[in-house]
């Protein structure tokens, strides 16, 4: 458990990302309402303008062809079990962070699951979405104020109603049913370690967990899409066991 000056500092760091992210993302006032949505359509036609639009700190620099085209395979299918492997500082977690948010803002996706080896890395993981609806000025002057009544780490509902939880490896993925909608988002980030890869029935039974309880958290009558970052750190690890069966 966290002790007072740990939850200090969160509420420090919190308050510091927030700021920067408002300074990163400044609007322009004197753009009028029929520019303002002149724009919005345009850049919803467009992926990459769209990201480097709303997430300036993050696009420094033109994407590599490769994470394009994974974008793309993102973007046009709804049903999807994605496996990114890419090796470290390729932004898949980056990446991946501003297409579930593009399909969250235009109203595709309803309910967010994320996933790490542990709760408190999941809530980590999640709390750069959380930020982002928080104080993200492009995003709040053109799709609204997002922060809803129940906005806690790991555990919050935008305006709109969609929903995102954080949960932990082999925890209980049960009961995120949000106003009638089952997860249409599993988001897998991190779930191997480096001590759990050591031992193969650990292994063995975190990936049972995300075949039989994690994803049957879904309605089959709803379009899933997971994506599942990580590096592949052993011969036997959950990312080469997902690899197998993802598309």
């Amino acid at each position: 458990m966290a002790t007072r000056q740990e939850n200090q500092k969160a509420y420090i760091d919190w308050q510091v990302y927030r700021d920067s992210l408002k300074k990163a993302t400044v609007i322009d006032k004197t753009e009028s309402f029929s520019e303002k949505q002149a724009r919005i359509k345009r850049l919803e036609t467009d992926d990459e303008a769209w990201f480097a639009y709303y997430f300036p700190n993050y696009c420094t620099s033109e994407p590599a062809d490769f994470q394009k085209k994974s974008t793309k395979i993102v973007m046009n299918n709804p049903e999807l079990f994605l496996d990114r492997c890419w090796s470290r500082e390729l932004a898949k977690t980056t990446r991946t962070r501003m297409e579930v948010m593009k399909l969250v803002l235009t109203g595709k996706k309803k309910n967010i699951m994320m996933v790490s080896n542990s709760e408190d890395n999941a809530k980590r993981f999640l709390e750069s979405y959380r930020a982002q609806l928080d104080s993200n000025q492009r995003i709040i002057n053109d799709y609204g104020k997002q922060r809803g009544h129940k906005w806690k780490e790991g555990d919050f509902k935008t305006r709109k109603g969609v929903a995102f939880r954080a949960v932990g490896a082999d925890q209980n993925p049960r009961g995120t049913n949000k106003d009638g909608i089952r997860p249409d988002v599993i988001l897998i980030e991190d779930i191997d370690t480096d001590q759990d890869c050591l031992n193969p029935e650990i292994i063995e039974k975190r990936v049972n967990w995300i075949f039989d309880a994690l994803i049957p958290t879904r309605s089959i009558s709803i379009p899933l899409l997971i994506i599942a970052c990580g590096n592949i750190i052993a011969e036997y690890c959950c990312m080469t066991e997902m690899n197998k069966k993802a598309d």
